[in-house]
């Protein structure tokens, strides 16, 4: 039996996908094997998808397009190194300088900077937040779940920035409301004990999923 699995329930009246975790020594990178395949599925109903069916990359409806993107930490380390940068020089080139001056690490939108001829040209070194996005109905265990992994890995990267010395201005002024959205769950998570994970891990498996709560 695999350490993680998917299942399809119905929650409110709607069907929707649902994790099952099986192991204790289940990890994110499991997690990770078994979502993959959704994002490859166009025959799974996707709510922006062309005609409601589509792989996720190279999708024409693009949530690459406008999303609102802050990398995890093993992310964020790992594209530095396959653009073969220092971490200020690839925040300088490839982060959003207004919201860098707000202390945010927003990736540059309006495409994402990563998109090429409407394919992630990252694709293997996407950030968690890109990872579990399908707009397909989650049940809301399962969503919490993806939505606690992702926010504590941003909430590492965030925290590593400003422990470097990377980030410097942390200003209210300008912000959106996404920004001051963005900032408070960061500030809810600096706690959770997953961000030392995050802050000392290498790859996804040294993060096990018994530190968060389905």
């Amino acid at each position: 039996m695999d350490k993680v699995e998917l299942y399809y329930g119905t929650e409110n009246g709607k069907s929707g996908i649902g994790i099952k975790i099986h192991s204790q020594e289940a990890n994110v990178d499991d997690l990770l094997q078994a979502w993959q395949p959704l994002c490859d599925d166009s025959g799974l109903f996707k709510l922006y998808a062309a005609s409601n069916y589509s792989e996720c990359k190279g999708c024409s409806v693009n949530c690459c397009n406008t999303a609102y993107v802050i990398p995890d930490l093993i992310s964020f380390r790992k594209m530095a190194r396959h653009l073969n940068l220092e971490y200020s020089d690839f925040i300088d080139r490839f982060f959003q300088k207004e919201k860098l001056e707000l202390g945010l690490l927003r990736m540059r939108p309006n495409p994402c900077i990563f998109l090429k001829e409407n394919i992630c040209s990252i694709y293997a070194l996407r950030s968690l937040i890109c990872r579990f996005y399908i707009c397909s109905y989650i049940l809301g265990d399962t969503e919490q779940l993806i939505y606690s992994i992702a926010w504590t890995g941003i909430t590492a990267t965030q925290l590593f920035a400003e422990a470097k010395g990377l980030l410097h201005i942390n200003s209210e002024a300008g912000s959106s409301s996404f920004d001051l959205l963005f900032k408070k769950l960061i500030n809810d998570y600096r706690d959770h004990p997953g961000v030392a994970l995050f802050m000392n891990a290498r790859e996804y498996k040294d993060i096990p999923l018994s530190v968060f709560k389905l």
